[in-house]
C-alpha cells in the first residue's frame, strides 16, 4: 500500500511537466515612444508597469497606455542630477533612481521626486532590495542601507576601490564586485575583502548550486565560486568574453549570461551548459545589457541598441494571446508548425486550429500532422470559437465568418461595414462574442441579434489577455492593442464574494429575526385582548379555555403605562427609570416579549385604552385622545385607524375591542 502511494505522488509531481514548454521572447511594447532609446535598466513595479533607466532621456514610466517622462530640462532643471540613469529599484510606493550624480526617490502616488541627501553626489552603479525591505545603493566606495521607508541606516565603506554591484545570495548573505578588483562580504557592520585568486575582475553574482555561486569576469566568462575556501572552478563551456550581468532563474534551472557579444543561457548543473537561443531572439537582434525579473519570473533585458525585450515560458498547448511577428514565429516552433499562424485558437478538446492566411488548419497534440478544414479562406487576424462549438473568423477588412457543421457562412449582420480590420476576438461569461477592431470593440450577441460599439477611450473598457487585467499583464499586451468591455475586476474578486456572501446572510438573519418579533407581537396583541375583555362571570372549573400567563416585568411595565396614560411627554427614559433598568436593557426586555420597540409598546397601551373609552360611549374622540396621552387628535386617529382598521369616530357606534384583530403593523 506505501508503495502504491508513493507511485500516486511522483505521478502527481510529474503532472506539471507533462507539458512541453518553450521559452518566448517579446519586444518591449513601447519602447519607441521614450525619450532615448538606450536603456541602461529596466524594471517592472507592482502594478505592471514598466519602468526605463536611460541614457541621457532620464526615467520613463510605460503603463500599456502611454509613457510619461522625468527629466531635467529648461522648467525643471534641479529635478535629477543627471538624466543618465544607470539604475532602478521599487521600494514600496517609492522608486529608487541611481543617476550618473547621485540617488533620487520618486512617489509613485504624485510623481513629486526629491534627492536623497545623504547619499554622495556620485554615480550611483547598483540598487537592489533585501528580502527582509532594506534597500542597498553603491555610490563613490561606499555602501548605503535604508529601511523600507527609506531611512538611513548605516553606511559601509570600501577599501581603496570603488564598489560596481550588490548581491544577496540563498543564505541572506550581501555580496559586492569592486570595480578592478576583487570581492567583498558584508559581515557585521564593514565590507571585508574575500579571497579572489583569479586573473580576472568579478563584475557580477547569481547563486549556483550547494551554496556556490556564479560569478560574472571581465573576458573569462563565468566561474562558478566557493565561498567557503575561496576555490574557482573554470567553466570552460561558458569563457567567451566580457560578461555584464548574470542572474539565475530557478523555476527554468538555467543561468542568464548578458556580454559584450550578446545574450547566452546555459543549463546548470556541476558544469554549465550552453542553451541555444538561435531560435529564441528576434532576427537580426543581438541583446545585450542589465537582466531584471518582471512579477511574472520573465527575463526582462535591456538594450543600448533601442530594442528592450522579455524571455518568458509558453506552454505548448496553453497559448492565448495577440499573434504579434515576434510570437507568431515563436508559436510556429513551440507548436512545430509548417508555417506562421496569422491567428490561432483551441477548441474544447485541445485542437489547435490556425490560418495559414490561405487557408484554415487543424493539430491534434499528439498528431504531427496537419489537416487543412477550409482550403479558401484568406486574409484571416482573428478566430475564436463560441459556447456552441462554432467557429468564428474574423478578417483584416473587417468580415466576420461562422463555421459549424462543415458549412462556412459570412455573418453579414456583425461584418464591419467600414472595413476595419479585425484585431481579436473572444467570448465573454454570458456567450457574447466580442470584436477588437483598431478603434472601436465590438460587442456581438449572437442569440438576441444586437451588436453593440464602444470605442476604445470610453469608460468600461479593460485590457484582457483573454482574461482580467492583472498586475504584471498590461506592458506585454498594451491597452491599444488589445481591449474588451467587460465587468471591472473588484465586481469578480474574491473579497466581492465574500460581501455578496456576507449580505445575503445579513438579510436572511434580518428575515428570520422579523419573523420572530412579528410571532411575538401576535402574542402580545392576544394577550392584551384577553387581558382586557369584560367577562361576566369566571371560567367554569374544569373548562379548557385557561387565561394566558403574563410575564412579572411585562406586567409591571402595563401597569406603569396605564398609570401615566393622561400624561403626553411619559417617555420610553422614564419609563425605564420606573422600571429600575437602563434603556439599553429595558429596550432588549420588550422587544423580546413584546416583539414590538418601547415607543411601539406604549402606544399600543394607549390605544388599547382608547378602544375602551371608545366602546363605552360616554366621550368624545377628542376627549379620548386627550386622555390617553395624544396631543394631537389627527395623529391620534391615524395610529387608531392603522391598529384597528377604522377610524375612531366609527369604533364605539360599529363595532368593539372584542370585534377587531389588532393590525400588526402598529408602527
Amino acid at each position: 500500500m506505501r508503495h502504491i502511494i508513493l507511485i500516486i505522488f511522483f505521478l502527481l509531481l510529474l503532472i506539471p511537466n507533462l507539458s512541453a514548454q518553450e521559452l518566448q521572447c517579446l519586444k518591449m511594447p513601447n519602447q519607441e515612444l521614450l525619450s532615448s532609446d538606450k536603456v541602461l535598466f529596466l524594471i517592472e513595479d507592482s502594478e505592471g508597469c514598466l519602468w526605463y533607466a536611460t541614457e541621457g532621456g532620464g526615467v520613463c514610466r510605460d503603463d500599456g497606455r502611454h509613457v510619461d517622462v522625468f527629466r531635467s530640462d529648461a522648467e525643471t532643471p534641479d529635478l535629477l542630477g543627471s538624466n543618465n540613469v544607470a539604475c532602478l529599484a521599487e521600494a514600496g510606493r517609492h522608486i529608487v533612481i541611481g543617476t550618473f550624480h547621485g540617488a533620487y526617490v520618486l512617489d509613485k502616488k504624485d510623481f513629486s521626486i526629491k534627492r536623497m541627501a545623504e547619499v554622495d553626489d556620485k554615480r550611483v552603479d547598483d540598487i537592489i532590495v533585501l528580502r527582509n525591505g532594506d534597500v542597498l545603493l553603491t555610490s563613490n566606495m561606499k555602501v548605503y542601507r535604508f529601511g523600507p521607508t527609506l531611512t538611513l541606516k548605516a553606511t559601509y565603506s570600501s577599501p581603496e576601490k570603488y564598489v560596481a554591484r550588490l548581491f544577496e545570495d540563498a543564505s541572506g548573505c550581501i555580496w559586492a564586485t569592486q570595480w578592478q578588483g576583487g570581492l567583498l562580504c558584508l559581515k557585521g557592520e564593514k565590507l571585508v575583502e574575500v579571497p579572489w585568486e583569479f586573473d580576472a575582475q568579478p563584475t557580477d553574482l547569481a547563486d549556483g548550486v550547494k551554496g556556490t555561486l556564479w560569478v560574472g569576469t571581465m573576458g573569462r566568462g563565468v566561474v562558478c565560486y566557493h565561498p567557503d575556501n575561496g576555490n574557482i572552478d573554470i567553466q570552460p563551456q561558458a569563457a567567451q568574453g566580457i560578461v555584464t550581468d548574470v542572474i539565475f532563474l530557478k523555476d527554468d534551472n538555467r543561468l542568464w549570461v548578458s556580454t559584450l557579444n550578446g545574450l547566452q543561457a546555459y543549463e546548470t548543473g556541476n558544469q554549465l551548459t550552453p542553451f541555444p537561443l538561435d531560435n529564441i531572439l528576434p532576427v537580426g537582434t543581438s541583446l545585450s545589457g542589465r537582466l531584471s525579473l518582471d512579477t511574472h519570473g520573465r527575463l526582462l533585458v535591456a538594450s543600448h541598441e533601442g530594442v528592450s525585450a522579455a524571455i518568458g515560458r509558453v506552454k505548448r498547448w496553453d497559448v492565448k494571446e495577440i499573434l504579434t511577428t515576434e510570437s507568431a514565429d515563436s508559436m510556429r516552433q513551440v507548436c512545430q508548425l509548417s508555417t506562421r499562424p496569422t491567428a490561432m485558437t483551441f477548441s474544447r478538446d485541445s485542437t489547435l486550429w490556425f490560418s495559414t492566411g490561405k487557408d484554415i488548419r487543424k493539430k491534434v497534440q499528439s498528431s504531427e500532422t496537419e489537416e487543412v478544414v477550409l482550403s479558401d479562406t484568406k486574409d484571416v487576424s482573428a478566430m475564436t470559437f463560441s459556447a456552441d462549438g462554432t467557429l468564428w473568423l474574423g478578417t483584416i477588412f473587417g468580415k466576420l465568418y461562422h463555421y459549424k457543421d462543415g458549412l462556412l457562412m459570412v455573418d453579414e449582420y456583425a461584418t464591419n461595414e467600414y472595413g476595419d480590420g479585425v484585431i481579436a476576438m473572444s467570448t465573454d461569461s454570458m456567450g457574447r462574442l466580442v470584436i477588437v477592431y483598431d478603434r472601436y470593440v465590438r460587442l456581438y450577441d449572437m442569440a438576441r441579434q444586437t451588436l453593440r460599439q464602444q470605442s476604445r477611450e470610453a469608460d468600461g473598457v479593460y485590457c484582457i489577455e483573454l482574461q482580467e487585467t492583472a498586475p504584471g499583464a498590461s506592458w506585454n499586451h498594451p491597452k491599444r492593442d488589445m481591449v474588451v468591455e467587460r465587468m471591472a475586476r473588484w465586481l469578480t474578486s474574491w473579497w466581492m464574494w465574500c460581501v455578496y456572501l456576507l449580505f445575503f446572510i445579513g438579510i436572511g438573519v434580518l428575515v428570520i429575526h422579523n419573523i420572530i418579533l412579528r410571532s411575538q407581537r401576535d402574542k402580545f396583541l392576544e394577550m392584551l385582548k384577553a387581558e382586557t375583555k369584560k367577562v361576566a362571570e369566571e371560567p367554569s372549573e374544569g373548562s379548557s379555555q385557561q387565561q394566558p400567563e403574563i410575564d412579572p416585568i411585562l406586567q409591571k411595565a402595563i401597569t406603569f403605562v396605564e398609570k401615566n396614560l393622561d400624561k403626553e411627554q411619559y417617555t420610553v427614559e422614564e419609563l425605564s427609570q420606573d422600571m429600575c433598568m437602563s434603556r439599553m436593557t429595558f429596550y432588549r426586555k420588550i422587544q423580546s416579549l413584546t416583539g414590538q420597540k418601547p415607543t411601539e409598546f406604549i402606544r399600543t397601551i394607549r390605544l388599547r385604552r382608547a378602544a375602551d373609552l371608545l366602546s363605552q360611549g360616554s366621550l368624545t374622540v377628542t376627549e379620548v385622545s386627550y386622555a390617553t396621552g395624544f396631543s394631537s387628535v389627527s395623529y391620534f386617529s391615524r395610529c387608531f385607524r392603522t391598529m384597528y382598521g377604522v377610524p375612531p369616530k366609527l369604533f364605539g357606534k360599529t363595532m368593539t375591542a372584542d370585534d377587531c384583530s389588532p393590525n400588526e403593523n402598529l408602527s
